[in-house]
């Protein structure tokens, strides 16, 4: 069970609160394990229909840990059908990494309940929020709660143009840190510092620095990813997960996958 209640017996109120559940606990049991860990981000929006099996099938078979799932639109109607293929056939999670409530749909294992508390638009602070969660809870699917911070990779991605946000300038690793501050204070566990897919650079191993030593979130970073080198330095850095994703579109090199999850896996 993702909500769990407790009752104060002066006066008979209960309290709901959201609980660890078992992919988080999952996830954490596997970071004090392997030291971080590998994710690949599955863009669910093609044509064809194959394609989202064979990648996460080939993301898995060589190191990767867990499978995010999102895109900025995300109008595929065969999502469900095909999330339930990935869960029957790989053993790993497969989390929803959602662009708005619209995206919201059955099958997952989890989902990364994401606030964009890098920016002032209040649909992506409160109001989109308010739509998934009543999909959410009645789909089953467990909550991991995750602030979001889009920090500048050079030039301007789909997801600051869609949520009409500026980022967090990426020669200013203190804001990113005086996020999370306020992130875990509001109650988050995670924190997901963007870079934007796509990204001419990803977010720089400062503001994983500063963030991990003021904070106890778990940190996810991806967007400009595009080498083991660089999933290294960000390991390095106090990054909990490592994403990559836009570079699985133009390249299908199993030794690469690989390599990225060697450089990520600084334990066992």
């Amino acid at each position: 069970m993702i909500f769990g209640g407790s009752t104060d017996q002066s006066n008979g109120i209960t309290f709901s609160a959201l609980m660890i559940g078992k992919i988080e606990t999952t996830l954490n049991e596997q970071i004090d394990r392997r030291g971080a860990l590998f994710a690949v981000l599955l863009d669910p929006d093609t044509s064809d229909q194959g394609a989202l099996l064979k990648a996460g099938s080939m993301a898995v078979e060589n190191g990767a840990d867990l499978l995010l799932v999102g895109g900025s639109f995300m109008g595929n109607p065969n999502l469900p059908k095909q999330i339930l293929e990935l869960k029957a056939k790989l053993p790993v999670p497969v989390i929803l990494f959602p662009g708005g409530s619209s995206q919201v749909v059955p099958g997952f294992d989890a989902i990364l309940f994401t606030t964009l508390v890098s920016g002032r638009n209040p649909q992506y602070l409160i109001e989109e929020q308010v739509r998934g969660g009543i999909l959410i809870k009645a789909y089953g699917i467990e909550a991991i709660p995750t602030a979001y911070a889009l920090v500048n990779s050079g030039r301007a991605t789909a997801v600051e143009y869609i949520s009409n946000t500026r980022p967090i300038p990426a020669d200013k690793p203190k804001l990113s840190m005086v996020h999370a501050i306020a992130a875990e204070l509001m109650g988050m566990r995670w924190i997901y510092l963007e870079a934007g897919s796509g990204a001419e650079n990803p977010v720089p191993p400062e503001h994983i620095a500063y963030t991990r030593k003021a904070t106890g979130l778990r940190i996810i970073t991806g967007g400009g990813l595009v080498t083991p080198e660089m999933a290294a330095q960000r390991v390095a850095a106090g990054a909990h997960v490592i994403v990559t994703g836009t570079i699985w579109e133009k390249v299908s090199d199993p030794g690469l996958v690989r390599e990225f999850a060697s450089a990520i896996h600084t334990k066992g």
